[in-house]
């Protein structure tokens, strides 16, 4: 993009405005590190493999061996572009950058208004912060699909209906959706609850931290309506005030970064335990230098850094009928 000049911003070297708005609404609030265990990386990429323990003990009759067994690897084909058995995270970098004239930068008569020429700086900061709340939520929006974030140790979609065990392992296979897509009600939340709390690992055994519900997010278009079921004394379903037993059992988030141009009514379940990753490269970066011949002043910004689920459990949800 070529520089602001004093012509680009002819409104702000004019007399005659009060303010300017639009520039930078601060204010900001941090939403993604809620969905993530967070971490940092000082490589090109990190890969994750899939394994399982030993399957649970069976019955040794007198006089016969104890029967021994071996952990297991996942040998599904790599994701990400990963090893067999592995998801492979690899940061990306993002970026933006302005350029201001001096004669620009001298003449803007707003520098106490909301100046969108002095707020360039704050205007890459939010800028950078937007792209990272985008990408970071974007493995929940489009984890129903069936290639676009897949998981180990299958490499099925993230929030799906069927998920495979390790292959020679004793585990069944499990869901993380409804076999029906539904819009969030309680019948719906319950069935939620109910599918996580009989998750197994891939040999059978109970895995309690990661099959109980904590947080349940859902878009604003259906935030009143979780409210209701998790903080309603009575039932919100029925008009003989039956006690509402959901009512606390977990927290409740609204998250304008979970709608979209299609989709408004999908929820998301997260367990205390859970394997979305996100890893910084490189935190936000900013830089200013001059271009002394042209007179040119110069910002940028960067960041890098990747974030996606990389095991499907700790997670179920519905895109919504």
């Amino acid at each position: 993009m070529p520089p602001v000049l004093t012509g680009s911003f002819a409104n702000h070297l004019a007399p005659g405005l009060k303010a300017i708005i639009g520039a930078n609404f601060m204010g900001r609030e941090t939403t993604y590190t809620s969905y993530y265990n967070m971490g940092t990386t000082n490589r090109k990429f990190e890969d994750y493999a899939a394994a399982t323990g030993l399957p649970i003990a069976v019955e040794k009759p007198e006089g016969v061996d104890v029967q021994s067994f071996d952990p297991l690897e996942s040998a599904a084909a790599g994701i990400g572009g990963g090893p067999a058995g592995t998801k492979r995270l690899t940061p990306k970098v993002y970026a933006i950058g302005a350029e201001v004239s001096m004669e620009a930068w001298e003449d803007d008569l707003y520098v106490n208004n909301g100046s969108a020429v002095r707020e360039v700086g704050n205007g890459i900061a939010d800028s950078l912060a937007e792209r990272l709340e985008i990408e970071a939520h974007s493995p929940f929006i489009n984890g129903f699909d069936t290639t676009t974030f897949t998981v180990l140790p299958d490499a099925s979609a993230f929030i799906a209906t069927s998920h495979a065990s390790i292959v020679g392992a004793q585990g069944p296979a499990q869901a993380n959706r409804p076999a029906t897509d539904v819009d969030l009600n309680l019948t719906s939340l319950r069935a939620s609850f109910i599918r996580m709390r009989k998750w197994k690992n891939d040999q059978g055994l109970r895995i309690p931290a990661f099959a109980k519900p904590k947080t349940l997010y859902v878009t604003p278009d259906f935030e009143y309506d979780a409210l209701e079921l998790l903080r309603s004394t009575d039932r919100p379903d029925t008009a003989n005030r039956a006690v509402n037993v959901t009512a606390g059992m977990v927290n409740v988030v609204s998250d304008a970064y979970l709608s979209d141009e299609t989709s408004s009514d999908m929820w998301l379940v997260q367990a205390q335990r859970h394997f979305a990753e996100f890893l910084w490269r490189k935190r936000p970066f900013f830089d200013s230098f001059d271009d002394r011949r042209k007179r040119i002043a110069i910002f940028v910004g960067l960041e890098r850094f990747v974030a996606q689920p990389v095991h499907w459990l700790g997670w179920d949800g519905c895109p919504g009928a």
